[in-house]
């Protein structure tokens, strides 16, 4: 019994004697990811014409709405926060033909107006009263530019929608009207900076 209670204490000692070394170290590594800039771009995912349908001629004033809804998307990937301007400048009175030898709906006020229908960002919409430009034989000056959706400086990322069925085109009735179609032509431009 001496020798087994001897032993044991023997194993007691190797026990009480021995220790675990733990090796741990805490060591920190980090993960990253770069962007590269992307592009600021628009287009047109719907019809692009704005039209205001098929009227019949009369001698009171009429503000025709627009029967189409040209839906555009402003792009901007750009990662800058710098802010947009989307504007459209029409080119010439709603006139029977491209040339100075058609007639032209006198006194005629298209207005564009933007409906903010999805934005990534803080967008806003607006509506501009164009004066229409000049034709003469050979050439088109455009009228002034009114904006009609922007972004501020730090808003606009992402993917912004807006369409223009709420346009408007105010004819008075005394402005001659001839039994035919008249047209103009509008230019879109999305500048790089906000319009304010």
């Amino acid at each position: 019994m001496k020798k087994m209670v001897l032993g044991l204490m023997v194993v007691a000692g190797l026990l009480g004697t021995s220790t675990v070394v733990a090796n741990a170290a805490d060591t920190d590594s980090t993960g990253d990811v770069t962007f590269s800039s992307g592009t600021l771009s628009l287009s047109v995912t719907d019809d692009t014409n704005l039209s205001f349908g098929s009227n019949t001629i009369s001698t009171t004033d009429a503000t025709l709405n627009a029967s189409t809804t040209p839906t555009v998307e402003v792009s901007d990937l750009r990662g800058t926060n710098a802010g947009w301007s989307l504007t459209v400048a029409q080119g010439q009175q709603f006139n029977t033909a491209t040339d100075a030898s058609g007639s032209a709906l006198t006194n005629a006020a298209l207005t564009v107006a933007s409906t903010k229908v999805s934005s990534d960002s803080t967008v806003n919409t607006g509506n501009a009263t164009l004066t229409p430009g000049t034709t003469t034989s050979g050439t088109t000056t455009n009228g002034a530019a009114g904006t009609v959706a922007s972004a501020s400086d730090g808003d606009g990322n992402g993917i912004s929608t807006f369409t223009f069925g709420s346009s408007t085109l105010a004819v008075p009735g005394a402005t001659t009207k001839l039994a035919k179609a008249y047209t103009t032509t509008l230019t879109w431009n999305l500048g790089d900076t906000p319009s304010n």
